[in-house]
């Protein structure tokens, strides 16, 4: 009987080919550089600053505290206010500046100790503004994707604010009043509304500085 001579493997034969040494170095490269994009994106984003409180409109807006002795507003007093929102532009995470800016008047009365029906806010929607105002299935044919300030709309609404559009504004982007959120008023323009807001003794919100 014969016995086959028996095969064995030298280092050679072993050690991984050139190919599979690039391959490999290239896998651990692009892990480095995944890694590494992720913590930097991490680093980049806003922390939230764990003094803030949101004593009213939850998320958004977040105030501070203060002193005993600092001046507050008044809690008898009605306090009328209209903030404009003429741009669509994402300024505090996904929120928008001024809609950021309507949460903040709210929870900083709410702060303060004033009674929920003594704040009057309206919010008027105007030039590219009014694209926070579309409907869920308007704002999502338009952009692809849904409002990310939906969330914040409809806590607006449920805090009694008054939220109205331009309808010149509207007309100009090809909409009509069915395409605006329920619950929002179409006014005739933000100019007329402007005016009738500030005869009704309604002061105007400024922007905030970045």
């Amino acid at each position: 009987m014969s016995y086959s001579k028996a095969t064995t493997m030298s280092d050679d034969d072993l050690a991984p080919s050139p190919i599979r040494r690039a391959l490999a170095w290239s896998g651990i490269a692009l892990l480095l550089i995944a890694c590494a994009a992720a913590l930097a994106f991490t680093a980049s984003r806003p922390q939230p600053d764990p003094r803030l409180t949101y004593p009213r409109i939850h998320g958004a807006g977040g105030v501070l505290p203060v002193g005993p002795d600092a001046l507050m507003p008044s809690t008898t007093a009605d306090h009328r206010l209209y903030i404009d929102v003429d741009s669509d532009e994402a300024t505090h995470g996904e929120i928008n500046r001024r809609l950021h800016t309507a949460a903040k008047l709210l929870n900083l009365y709410a702060l303060a100790g004033v009674p929920n029906e003594k704040v009057h806010l309206v919010v008027l929607f105007y030039g590219r503004g009014v694209d926070l105002a579309l409907s869920d299935a308007a704002y999502q044919k338009k952009f692809g994707h849904p409002n990310p300030n939906a969330g914040l709309i409809r806590q607006l609404h449920q805090a009694h604010v008054d939220m109205v559009v331009c309808g010149q504004a509207l007309g100009h982007q090809n909409f009509v009043a069915a395409n605006i959120r329920p619950g929002m008023s179409l006014a005739l323009s933000a100019l007329t509304t402007r005016e009738e807001l500030q005869a009704a003794g309604y002061g105007e919100v400024p922007k905030e500085p970045d």
